[in-house]
């Protein structure tokens, strides 16, 4: 959510009010059980938002200037927005007494702030070596993330329990665990308040409605009422529980929908309680609250999978919300296929029909490379491997019983230019060879990686201390069982990633050094750092020379050659640090929420031929119109990337609206062939030759134009100028 937003639905002696009784709730007991309790108690009272009149699902929230999050905008846990102290401090509503308190809650939170204490955990190497800033114009290479994401939760324990039968399971295990069990109870005794609330909501709104209005309005209230303390009998009812949960519990991804929605969805259409127009009005109400709720690096929701109990009446959901998907065309939710050799041709068929109308969804995943893939990098069998999902931008957790946050990312290029930029201890001109000079890089790189997995274990560990996090360890596998949260013992799996950032380029620039300073000696080491250094000022023939040396996305064997070296090198060192730091697999994710210009912003030139502070390429992308020899090259050089050694990568495709119309068959041959030698997953934009030109110059004409930026779509036009020109600089095909 937007800072500005913190202050959009309450005034300002309404949030310090909300404040002062958070505060109150933390400081009331030691059990960080039952603060959580008290605390989300407070929190869900203010932070869950009225029902509208013209809405069919409830739980419409925002995030509060303090609270308790697993990711909220500032921080993990307990965080606290100085932005919005700073707002409220100076406003010129607060009385002298009252801008007193907001210096006390700003002094309290400052320290008790669940950042803070990761932060006062770190020791002088991961302080000194790994800034505590954003990574705008930041010359660094490794940066710290404070959030706990990833948990894609099932709620079918709720359907087959309702919230009373697992309040029933909690008191049977009360001698296991007593705060433990006790805190599960608390929690879904205010699941309870807040159903209990919106139905009386519901009730409200019914009796001031108009006769379209009332019924729907009614049979919410009955909806919310049923929930409350039994079961869900039909598909609204269970669509409204898995949602307001889910919203509830601060995730941003909303598991496979297909799966536990599926049987309800047929049960009502073939008892003609559900008409398939109505069960897609519902859809579009869910639709429009993600949007509402702005979490475009997130809002995942799964279809799709051979692993399905259910198959049949999953992808009777899967064709519904594809449709869905068709109609709106809005940015979330991140609609994602796990296709597979067998599934449903109808289900794949309306995929593509979606996409080529220009939704960019859903995403498609290839299961056939996936799933054994996933087995091998999260070492797990694969039967276990079966239940993976993409979560966020596009990284892989295992459904309900792991956790595998990016807590830290890494500019790869910044760190090539840093042993090159370096003066005195320039590696480039201190090695005799290549090889030396890679293994130099590889060194540095490892130490900064090093210090990311140790700095991941430290935020599970502080982030354990602190909290149980009661909604997720009531729903992820395990935790109930055996009366631990999902961060002390609960979770079956407890993995960390890290988010990686200029791979091509660096992999570019690694070939044009071997090539031009050690293999043909066209350029010294000397004279490359002083090119680069400038950015290249007075050397314009050594950048298109440099530029002229073969580039990845081509189906090039040496500069493809060198991108795979590269990729396994740090896939292989990051997974290696799993087992030093105490976690279950330790994994890189290829991905990017347009970082890939942030980044650039602050990297210098580069040996590839790329100017200072611009761009760098798009995940496993080539650099925008590096691949000039087709499609087929293109994807020939993808696929030559090992996905059994990650948690997930983006594969952004542009294609032109002829290649899903007239070309079409063409276009499923690509697919099927990309698919068949490796390919693991598409992110496909159609667009009008000529449009992102056209939308630059006339924004006003082009305001529906969504483009996949890359692990999120977003309208080209309300996209930051640099980010516009990284996908202007893409091959459309």
């Amino acid at each position: 959510m937007n800072k500005v937003d913190i202050y959009r639905y309450k005034t300002i002696p309404e949030i310090l009010q909300y404040m002062k009784a958070f505060t109150a709730a933390y400081r009331q007991s030691d059990d960080k059980y039952q603060r959580e309790v008290n605390c989300l108690r407070v929190q869900l009272e203010h932070a869950m938002l009225p029902l509208r009149a013209d809405d069919l699902l409830a739980g419409r929230c925002y995030e509060l200037a303090i609270g308790f999050l697993p990711q909220s905008e500032d921080g993990v846990g307990y965080y606290y927005h100085d932005h919005a102290m700073c707002t409220l401090r100076e406003s010129e509503e607060l009385s002298p007494a009252e801008r007193h308190q907001v210096a006390e809650l700003e002094a309290f939170w400052e320290r008790e702030n669940t950042n803070r204490k990761i932060y006062d955990t770190y020791d002088r190497e991961i302080l000194t070596q790994l800034p505590h800033f954003k990574p705008v114009d930041s010359p660094e290479v490794g940066f710290l993330l404070y959030r706990l994401t990833g948990a894609q939760m099932d709620p079918r324990k709720l359907f087959q329990l309702g919230i009373s039968g697992l309040m029933e399971q909690a008191t049977a295990s009360m001698e296991k665990n007593p705060p433990f069990y006790r805190g599960i109870i608390g929690i879904l005794e205010l699941f309870k308040e807040v159903c209990h609330r919106y139905e009386m909501q519901a009730v409200s709104l019914a009796e001031e409605a108009d006769e379209i209005a009332k019924p729907y309005l009614m049979q919410m209230a009955e909806n919310l009422r049923i929930i409350t303390d039994d079961k869900p009998h039909t598909f609204w009812q269970a669509l409204q529980m898995a949602y307001l949960y889910m919203t509830i519990s601060g995730t941003y991804d909303y598991g496979r929908m297909d799966e536990y929605l599926g049987d309800f969805l047929v049960d009502d259409l073939k008892a003609e309680r559900l008409t398939e127009d109505f069960a897609k009005e519902l859809l579009k109400s869910l639709w429009k609250l993600l949007l509402e709720r702005n979490k475009i690096y997130n809002s995942r929701i799964i279809l799709g999978g051979k692993d399905r109990a259910n198959i049949e009446n999953a992808d009777r959901f899967a064709l519904l919300a594809i449709d869905v998907a068709k109609t709106v065309k809005e940015i979330v939710p991140q609609l994602t296929l796990r296709c597979y050799d067998g599934m449903n041709e109808e289900v794949y068929e309306k995929a593509l029909e979606a996409i080529g109308a220009g939704a960019t969804y859903p995403i498609l995943y290839n299961d056939d490379i996936n799933v054994p893939s996933v087995a091998k990098a999260l070492r797990v069998d694969e039967a276990t491997a079966q239940k993976y999902v993409p979560y966020g931008c596009g990284e892989y957790v295992i459904y309900n019983q792991s956790l595998a946050t990016p807590s830290g990312t890494i500019n790869l290029l910044q760190g090539l230019n840093k042993i090159i930029y370096s003066g005195s201890e320039n590696l480039l001109v201190k090695s005799k060879d290549f090889e030396s000079f890679y293994q130099a890089y590889l060194t540095k790189m490892r130490q900064i990686i090093r210090l990311l997995a140790r700095q991941e274990k430290i935020e599970y560990d502080i982030c354990g201390r602190e909290a149980p996090f009661l909604f997720y360890s009531a729903l992820m596998d395990d935790c109930m069982e055996r009366g631990k949260p999902i961060l002390e013992g609960g979770l079956r799996y407890l993995s960390g990633t890290l988010e990686c950032y200029g791979n091509v380029n660096t992999s570019d620039s690694l070939n044009a050094i071997k090539w031009m300073v050690y293999d043909k000696k066209c350029v010294s080491a000397e004279e490359l750092s002083a090119a680069l250094a400038c950015d290249f000022e007075g050397y314009e023939d050594l950048r298109q020379s440099l530029i002229a040396v073969p580039k990845y996305g081509n189906d090039n064997d040496i500069a493809d050659q060198m991108a795979v070296r590269l990729h396994e090198d740090i896939c292989r060192i990051i997974s290696d640090c799993a087992k030093e730091v105490g976690l279950h697999s330790y994994l890189p994710v290829i991905i990017n929420n347009s970082m890939n210009t942030t980044f650039g912003s602050g990297t210098g030139a580069s040996a590839d031929g790329r100017r200072a502070h611009t761009f760098m390429a798009n995940a496993n992308n080539p650099t925008g119109g590096m691949d000039q020899n087709g499609i087929t090259a293109m994807l020939n050089s993808l696929v030559k990337l090992k996905v059994d050694c990650h948690a997930g990568s983006v594969q952004n495709m542009r294609f032109s609206k002829e290649m899903f119309t007239t070309l079409l068959p063409k276009t499923k041959g690509i697919l099927k062939t990309y698919f068949d030698c490796g390919g693991s997953q598409a992110m496909i934009s159609v667009l009008g030759r000529g449009d992102l030109e056209a939308a630059m110059e006339h924004p006003e004409q082009y305001k529906n134009l969504i483009v996949r930026v890359g692990g999120f779509s977003a309208r080209f036009v309300e996209l930051p100028n640099d980010v516009q020109k990284e996908l202007l600089s893409r091959t459309l095909y």
